[in-house]
């Protein structure tokens, strides 16, 4: 469905986007993670055709796609994403009109289950519930592939409930990718299927969620412990103070022992250990 191959973007010397080769074929819900400026929105735009790439190819649905591309078969919304300034229940209309495939019944429900005044104008919105209109018009639209730049923006906790309900009842109701962007790792763990950390412009890691929570591990103890019951294993990270070591592993977990102790890590731990911490540094 989606298809980059060696994708490169730059601005002036400065490489956003690195050999990027990824390939997502399979419908679901896909969350892709990484720090400021790993790239994040620069890679979505560029799947929705928003900007061309310095070098490489990216193809959805088997169509090239660059800022020529009439239909790219992408929905693309991001964060602070501007309408015009009309009434809530118009912009929906519109959308409906110029897309044959929009599901304006799915719109119209979520306006409703949302509380969206339909009377009033997109600019007399609160941030979050203008976050929450372009996000309806996004997943309503039916496209092939739909993207979503920090969606949860302005969400109080009770919207992000609500809009991780929303976007599993389209996925099951129109099976296609989504890809959503956020910085709020936790709350969208129950609702995705794959992850994707990108780092630094390049894909750092790209599996399920399963993956994670079967070959992710946090190994502590004695130095000399920790070393021979990791010996040959995939460490993401570690950390020492004094002559306790922990190491984070992505592999299968040792043989447990007395002077061991083997904990899962969080999704959001074993984020921080692919993409570095203490101030970024590159593990």
């Amino acid at each position: 469905m989606i298809e980059l191959k060696q994708v490169t973007k730059q601005y002036g010397q400065a490489a956003v986007l690195k050999n990027i080769t990824l390939t997502i074929d399979e419908p679901g819900i896909y969350c892709l993670l990484g720090r400021n400026g790993a790239g994040k929105t620069t890679l979505l735009k560029s799947i929705a055709g928003y900007q061309n790439i310095t070098s490489g190819r990216i193809q959805v649905g088997g169509k090239v796609i660059t800022t020529s591309t009439l239909d790219t078969g992408v929905s693309y919304i991001e964060n602070f994403a501007k309408h015009f300034n009309l009434p809530v229940r118009k912009l929906l209309r519109i959308a409906s009109e110029v897309n044959p495939d929009y599901d304006y019944e799915f719109a119209a429900d979520m306006m409703g289950r949302f509380e969206l005044d339909g009377k009033k104008k997109f600019n007399h919105l609160s941030l979050g519930m203008k976050t929450m209109v372009s996000t309806i018009i996004c997943l309503a639209s039916n496209k092939e592939a739909v993207l979503l730049d920090e969606p949860v923006l302005g969400f109080d906790a009770i919207m992000r409930v609500e809009f991780y309900d929303m976007l599993t009842e389209s996925f099951q109701k129109h099976p296609r990718v989504i890809i959503v962007s956020t910085h709020i790792i936790e709350e969208i763990a129950k609702t995705i299927q794959k992850l994707i950390i990108i780092d630094r412009g390049s894909i750092r890691f790209f599996d399920t969620l399963q993956a994670v929570e079967t070959k992710a591990f946090r190994v502590s103890g004695l130095e000399k412990d920790v070393e021979a019951a990791t010996h040959g294993l995939n460490t993401i990270g570690q950390d020492a103070v004094g002559g306790l070591v922990t190491r984070y592993i992505f592999d299968n977990p040792p043989e447990p022992a007395a002077s061991l102790e083997i904990h899962p890590l969080s999704l959001q731990d074993f984020f921080i250990q692919m993409v570095g911490h203490k101030g970024g540094a590159a593990k």
